[in-house]
């Protein structure tokens, strides 16, 4: 079943009263991408609260520091490697991951517009939990993708208008944790079959960017397996112009693959893992991540949308006092743009700026951050000059 979806939607319903005119060429539009968005029991412990004479979750301070990465009109995509499975089940983390449906609310007053569930805890609760993570979802209004039920098949592609733009996404898993007993939820997990078809799905949508996320690898490595690349190389071949990774939980190299083309040059980015986003993995790296921003233009009708820029924002996870112990919050790791470091221990801030610098030098990130507070790994502009890592990983 095709599955298309207009960002912002009231866009949609003005054009059934006002007729619209065609938007301007070229286009230009962003997608931000987020690693893994883990919720361990140190974080639910942190987020519980009080109020209304009633036990509630408020997930949103652990994201307050890093609004500003945000701003904009962004397409913005995570990683949701936990489930809402509702109260009854009892709520948890690791090895099981149950989180209180806040967390979503908390997403989408950051500005998370897609999820990604086809990794290896989608299934901690079964397919009752699977199925009520994705009507939680539903309900939000976040989008999601990685899972076959109900009208949903197995391997389908997500379409999303953003900014003008057709982007389609796929998303496979290498596995779960749990074997699925249901029939009726189907994790899309990576196989050369499942690849072509999703890939396959996704161009018969018209789009202009296609985007493959994969949750695959080891985890803990620096470096990508062969079965990353493999299943890399396949998804390329198909016509996916994005490829991101989670699962490792830590940082991974990215990579931009260049073409020439009648518009210019033709880049592919593969980004091998993007890491923790928010979590309570203490050890080094696991904390540490980044933002990855990528603009995409259409300059002319008939020519085909083309990667522009690829830029990071490093940040990191640091624990911060509060009235029930210390809380997990993403910071901002870099030098630009001005974000708030209220009330963040010294010591805290002092590994923060330590792991900005060494996250960009694991990237290979040259020059100063833009006003926003991203670094440019990649431009059209000067399309030569690609990411050389200086580091072999992004710890101290």
């Amino acid at each position: 079943m095709r599955r298309t979806f207009f960002l912002p939607v009231f866009t949609a319903l003005l054009a059934l009263l006002v007729p619209m005119p065609a938007l301007a060429l070229p286009l230009r539009a962003r997608a931000l991408f987020i690693g893994d968005i883990m919720a361990h029991k140190q974080q639910l412990d942190a987020a519980a609260t009080g109020r209304n004479g009633s036990r509630e979750w408020d997930f949103a301070p652990q994201f307050r520091r890093v609004r500003p990465l945000f701003g904009g009109d962004a397409l913005i995509v995570g990683n949701l490697e936990t489930t809402f499975a509702g109260p009854q089940k009892g709520y948890a983390g690791y090895p099981s991951f149950n989180t209180p449906d806040s967390l979503a609310d908390a997403l989408v007053a950051l500005g998370v517009r897609v999820v990604t569930l086809a990794n290896n805890h989608i299934l901690d609760r079964g397919a009752g939990g699977a199925r009520r993570t994705v009507e939680v979802l539903n309900r939000s209004g976040i989008l999601w993708t990685g899972l076959g039920l109900d009208d949903v098949p197995e391997n389908d592609a997500l379409l999303v208008e953003h900014g003008g733009l057709r982007w389609a996404f796929v998303n496979y898993s290498y596995g779960s944790n749990r074997l699925l007993s249901s029939s009726d939820v189907h994790l899309n997990v990576i196989s050369d079959s499942a690849i072509s078809e999703g890939l396959a799905r996704a161009r018969t949508l018209s789009p202009d960017i296609i985007t493959a996320c994969f949750h695959w690898g080891q985890e803990y490595h620096f470096v990508p397996s062969d079965h990353q690349r493999r299943a890399a190389e396949a998804a390329l071949a198909q016509g996916a112009h994005l490829v991101i990774g989670t699962h490792p939980h830590v940082l991974q190299p990215m990579e931009l693959r260049l073409a020439s083309s009648d518009y210019g040059p033709d880049a592919r980015l593969v980004a091998w893992s993007l890491g923790n986003f928010v979590s309570f993995q203490r050890t080094l790296p696991r904390e540490r991540s980044c933002v990855l921003a990528v603009e995409v233009e259409k300059a002319a009708e008939g020519e085909g949308a083309r990667l522009v820029r690829v830029s990071v924002a490093p940040t990191r996870v640091a624990l911060v006092p509060s009235g029930r112990g210390r809380r997990a919050e993403v910071v901002y790791a870099g030098t630009g743009g001005s974000f708030n470091h209220a009330g963040l221990p010294a010591l805290e801030l002092e590994r923060t700026q330590r792991a900005g610098g060494r996250i960009l030098d694991f990237l290979g990130v040259d020059g100063e951050p833009d006003e926003n507070g991203f670094y440019t790994l990649w431009c059209a502009e000067d399309p030569g000059r690609l990411p050389i890592p200086r580091l072999r990983s992004p710890r101290d």
